[in-house]
């Protein structure tokens, strides 16, 4: 029985993206993407948007096609630091991506757990952030330990920037290496706000956890 791990990742300040870039100040309504072969030495995509006041305005994507309601952008470049070049390097093909606000969302297939650990510590090398959305495993074999899921769209930004935040620094740690006084400043609200948004999110997290 196949058990491939299909996997959902959100990368945040992907700036050698054009897709990523163009989100940013633009909706993109729906985005068709090709791959990089190893004989090849650029990614082509187009990407649709609504019609705006203001054109794209991009020195990767020109206006291939445009009518009342919306325009159709080409965007070629062959920057390896880009995501959706990265993942296809590792085998794993990208079966899906969308942006918003310059947030990609991609989603592709491992053969197994070290391959995807892989891609997102080549991923966090180039992008600002790198957090997974979903994991779904194919099959399981005897003895195998199933995957834990934790849905990351049950968190606000808000709060999943507290709990990311507060695991960074250490506050989870024994002996703490942070304060909640600590994570506060980094965060830039009162200590009190962020022992809410905390609490919140780790309900949230301890819900999905033990309901799995």
């Amino acid at each position: 029985m196949a058990s491939g791990i299909h996997v959902q990742l959100e990368v945040r300040g992907a700036s050698t993206c054009p897709v990523s870039s163009i989100s940013e100040d633009f909706e993109i309504e729906s985005l068709t993407f090709g791959q990089r072969t190893p004989s090849e030495e650029e990614v082509v995509g187009e990407l649709t948007v609504a019609n705006a006041d203001a054109a794209v305005e991009s020195p990767l994507a020109d206006e291939v096609f445009t009518d009342e309601s919306r325009s159709i952008y080409r965007y070629t470049h062959d920057n390896g630091d880009c995501p959706c070049v990265r993942v296809p390097e590792h085998g794993c093909p990208v079966r899906d991506l969308h942006a918003k606000q310059g947030r990609l969302v991609l989603s592709f297939i491992t053969p197994d757990v070290d391959t995807l650990q892989t891609v997102i510590t080549d991923l966090r090398s180039r992008a600002a952030g790198v957090t997974i959305c979903r994991l779904t495993r194919s099959g399981l074999d005897d003895g195998d330990q199933p995957l834990l899921f934790v849905d990351r769209n049950e968190f606000t930004d808000r709060q999943y920037e507290v709990l990311e935040t507060a695991h960074r620094m250490g506050y989870f740690e024994s002996p703490k290496r942070a304060t909640a006084e600590d994570v506060a400043d980094e965060l830039e609200i009162s200590a009190s706000t962020f022992v809410e948004h905390l609490s919140v999110a780790q309900t949230k997290l301890l819900d999905q956890v033990l309901e799995a």
